[in-house]
């Protein structure tokens, strides 16, 4: 009787073990479990040089105003280096921890986890959301075709891809951080690395990406001293035709200015130097289209030649943004543009004049400034005269000074002389008169002619006549300076235009471009 009992309580035992196992906490890694610690660690590369490459877009480059309808580039750097650097903690985080386990469980582990996961993904949906709204791929392609190029785009584009991939490849092992014991140190660092070299193989494409310097042709001259214009001519020394410019609306004509060795031509594509004396051409500055279009165009008509023809100065326009670029006449060479760090940078290129080869005049309405010619560095500042303002008139320039028209009071016009070296007020005149009455200035010969109602001048070669000079009525005509003499004609509907330039005389012949097949036709005469 009681081996019966025995054998069916051991009977009733083993039936129960048998029947309803004990639930195991731990979890296992699966069979692609090195490959995900592998891809993670690559990931973790890519995050890296995304991180790295989002921090130099935001710091290491000038920031572009774009129009606001386009993705801001400043923008997805920021975001890139500040989600980037999220993820990235995140990852580190998730590689230590795994380590250090000895087994994964259900329990606490996995919620860790769970919450890693989540803000992975939450980070990846958010790059993505923004990415879309904000139009990213079609701005990037705007932007290249319509502003010269900026390295804070591809950089902050590029920043962005790789916190995104490098987000998706870290997502696995966010998710089951034991995956990091399946792979030892060397083979996790080995795929770091090449997910860093392959970071930093797109942030050099990036960086090469933003460099303007592909949309431009600029070739320089050897150095040269300025030789003088001739006081005499008789023969043809040379003779130039410059192609049409037939792609509309760009054919608006091109301006010929006497600088450096000879003369430039400037049209809506730069600027060609040639030389005086021979008409063999020296060196150019020209900007070839983006995607068929032209980003940044010669500001027609705002090229000044400092007195002694060694700089000029040029203005640039790409939409609503003006640039200011500086060459060397002789050599060509870039001196200075406003994009650089410099105290021209910070004010508007309206009203700009240029003295003498060291000082650049720019007219606000508060007061003059002047700046360095080969530098762009302020020199000095000569405001506007108490209860006086500046008017319509544009300044004059002479060898040593500045002339400009002030309105004072409500019925006084004053004339002032700042001396163009160290900006200090060298002498003014006032004179009576209604607002309709203001005074015309205009040079000839260095010497400045202010013209007054009722037919009145004042004629002053020196700032210190300014104040003793009498003002004369006009019964006799201004000494000029007479127009040089030339037997050259130009075809029908030309423009002729006698420009003497350092060694020759010109005969430009700025024919009809409105018909979009004429000529620019320049003779020298020696």
């Amino acid at each position: 009787m009681g081996d019966i009992e025995a054998t069916e309580r051991s009977g009733t035992a083993v039936d129960d073990d048998t029947s309803t196992p004990l639930p195991t906490l731990l979890r296992k890694l699966g069979r692609t479990a090195r490959f995900k610690a592998l891809m993670a660690a690559f990931g973790t590369g890519l995050l890296t040089g995304g991180v790295a490459l989002a921090l130099y877009s935001l710091f290491g480059t000038a920031p572009v105003t774009v129009r606001t309808t386009y993705a801001q580039a400043g923008d997805f750097a920021a975001l890139a280096s500040i989600l980037g650097g999220a993820v990235l903690a995140i990852t580190v985080a998730a590689w230590l921890a795994g380590r250090a386990r000895e087994a994964d469980l259900w329990t606490t582990h996995h919620r860790w986890e769970v919450c890693a996961t989540g803000a992975v993904a939450l980070v990846l949906v958010f790059v993505v959301v923004r990415s879309w709204s904000e139009h990213l791929p079609s701005s990037y392609t705007a932007i290249r075709a319509e502003s010269p190029y900026f390295a804070q785009l591809p950089t902050a584009v590029g920043a962005t891809v790789l916190v995104a991939f490098g987000s998706i490849l870290v997502l696995p092992l966010a998710f089951h951080m034991g995956t990091a014991r399946t792979v030892g140190r060397g083979h996790a660092a080995s795929a770091t690395a090449a997910g860093l070299v392959v970071a930093a193989v797109l942030g050099v494409f990036a960086v090469r990406a933003g460099d303007d310097s592909v949309n431009v042709d600029h070739r320089t001259a050897a150095a040269a001293e300025i030789p003088s214009t001739p006081q005499s001519f008789a023969t043809e020394a040379f003779r130039l035709q410059l192609p049409p410019l037939n792609n509309r609306p760009e054919a608006t004509g091109r301006e010929v200015l006497a600088a450096g060795t000879g003369f430039l031509v400037i049209g809506v594509d730069g600027l060609r130097a040639y030389d005086g004396a021979t008409g063999e051409p020296r060196w150019h500055y020209l900007r070839r289209p983006q995607s068929g279009n032209r980003a940044m165009t010669y500001e027609r008509g705002s090229a000044v030649v400092t007195g002694d023809r060694s700089i000029v100065t040029t203005l640039w326009r790409n939409g609503d943004d003006y640039h200011r670029i500086t060459f060397d006449t002789i050599t060509g060479d870039v001196l200075w543009t406003s994009d650089d760090t410099n105290d021209f940078n910070r004010i508007s290129a309206v009203g700009l004049v240029a003295v003498s080869s060291t000082t650049l005049i720019m007219e606000s309405d508060s007061a003059l400034l002047g700046y360095d010619a080969r530098t762009g560095a302020h020199r000095w500042t000569a405001p506007v005269d108490n209860n006086c303002r500046s008017t319509r008139s544009i300044p004059v320039v002479t060898a040593n000074a500045v002339y400009r028209v002030l309105r004072c009071g409500g019925s006084t016009w004053r004339i002032t002389a700042v001396d163009s070296g160290t900006g200090r007020v060298a002498g003014h005149r006032d004179s009576p008169g209604p607002s309709s009455a203001e005074p015309m200035l205009t040079l000839q010969d260095d010497t400045v002619l202010a013209h007054f109602r009722n037919s009145r001048y004042l004629q002053v070669s020196d700032p210190s006549e300014l104040s003793t000079t009498p003002i004369h009525p006009s019964d006799k005509p201004f000494a000029t300076t007479p127009t040089p003499t030339v037997d050259s004609t130009c075809k029908p509907r030309a423009t002729r235009q006698i420009l003497p330039v350092p060694s020759s005389v010109l005969v430009v012949c700025q024919n009809d471009e409105s018909i979009g097949n004429a000529t620019l036709d320049i003779t020298g005469f020696r």
